[in-house]
């Protein structure tokens, strides 16, 4: 895994999110969603509304989106 300079993306608690980690910027707690327009939660630990966003990616080129990694397309032999 290479590191980036770009710093993380921030999401607040009540938005719509997709599958990834979010990270509580108070307590550094981690929540790992897997759902596709889940609403985010304020943290469990210390209710704090603000999250740094990591978003699940994918190896495959061919998986562009959450659809496509739900019914991901057959691999060409």
């Amino acid at each position: 895994m290479t590191e980036t300079s770009e710093s993380p993306k921030k999401v607040k608690a009540g938005e719509k999110v997709g599958p990834g980690k979010y990270v509580c910027i108070d307590c550094g707690r981690e929540i790992h969603i897997d759902e596709v327009d889940k609403d985010l939660a304020k943290c469990p630990s210390c209710a704090c509304e603000i999250y740094n966003c990591f978003p699940m990616t994918h190896m495959r080129p061919d998986i562009k989106t959450p659809e496509d990694a739900k019914h991901p397309p057959e691999r060409k032999k």
